[in-house]
């Protein structure tokens, strides 16, 4: 190999590379700072950021991007040697880099890391998207703690919804995005009631609108309660719960795909129901 010796930082553990690189020559690389669709890092911050070699007006002009790159399986023994590189574990699967800069210059410095199998950076990185999904925060008609009426609708929406969420991780030499898609659905707790499935975030009562049109709606967060609470057999308020689902899918920067277990989050909405009375003078008894 036409290979001058030199020092060179070696990634030994499974997921350092989703922060930082160790330094491995002056001017060489300290924090990634931007990352590019191949998994590596495309910009970081570095020792030394004057007086590099193709910076305009003699080292007066920016310093050029230096990245690590991905490169194939090298299959020459002598590498280790010559650059002081301890050998992987038997049958660790790992991924070769050269540090690259975009003036061209020749940096001969070279490091291998362990490839991280593609779900496992996924789990890594569902774990940071789960601390970001709180419990959601339910507005709703009548208004949380006032009781219902049998046969009006009670209307639920959830004011902290945050739709899709997408976060991404990189490590040994590849990135992951996961991508959380939410669904909601108001249980109202009625014996005999099912689910409703609601569209969104849910539905907000609009006084200025017909009420029939805002019921009739698909998917509307609806419900109109039959029976009331506080009867014979019955509980002080039906034990309603509002859930967001959150279904986890994942794409790799390798072509690999899959999805993980879905995360939920869960409001309890009791609901007190009221019957009113009405006399009806005068007419006939049906």
């Amino acid at each position: 190999m036409n290979l001058r010796r030199c020092s060179v930082a070696i990634v030994v553990t499974l997921l350092s590379a989703l922060s930082s690189a160790t330094p491995a020559l002056a001017g060489s690389p300290t924090e990634c700072t931007q990352r590019g669709p191949g998994g590596y890092c495309v910009e970081w911050g570095t020792d030394d950021q004057s007086g590099t070699p193709g910076g305009n007006g003699g080292g007066n002009g920016p310093p050029p991007i230096c990245y690590w790159q991905n490169v194939p399986m090298i299959d020459d023994p002598t590498i280790y040697a010559d650059y002081g590189l301890p050998y992987p574990p038997d049958g660790a699967v790992i991924q070769w880099q050269t540090w690259l800069c975009s003036d061209g210059r020749v940096t001969d410095n070279w490091r291998w890391l362990f490839t991280v199998p593609p779900v496992d950076l996924a789990w890594s990185v569902r774990v940071r998207v789960s601390g970001q999904l709180g419990e959601p925060v339910i507005e709703a008609s009548p208004p949380v703690g006032t009781p219902s009426i049998i046969g009006v609708p009670v209307f639920v929406a959830v004011s902290n919804w945050t739709g899709v969420v997408t976060e991404s991780g990189c490590g040994g030499g590849l990135c992951v995005t996961v991508t959380a898609t939410p669904t909601l659905s108001f249980s109202p707790g009625e014996s005999g009631s099912n689910s409703v499935a609601c569209n969104g975030s849910g539905t907000k009562f609009n006084r200025s609108q017909p009420l029939p049109s805002q019921v009739s709606q698909p998917g509307a967060c609806v419900y109109t309660y039959k029976l009331r609470t506080s009867a014979a057999g019955r509980p002080a308020e039906w034990p309603g719960a509002v859930t967001v689902v959150w279904s986890i899918s994942w794409t790799a920067t390798s072509g690999d795909s899959g999805t993980l277990p879905s995360i939920t989050r869960t409001s309890a909405l009791p609901r007190g129901v009221q019957e009113v009375q009405t006399v009806v003078v005068g007419g006939n008894t049906p």
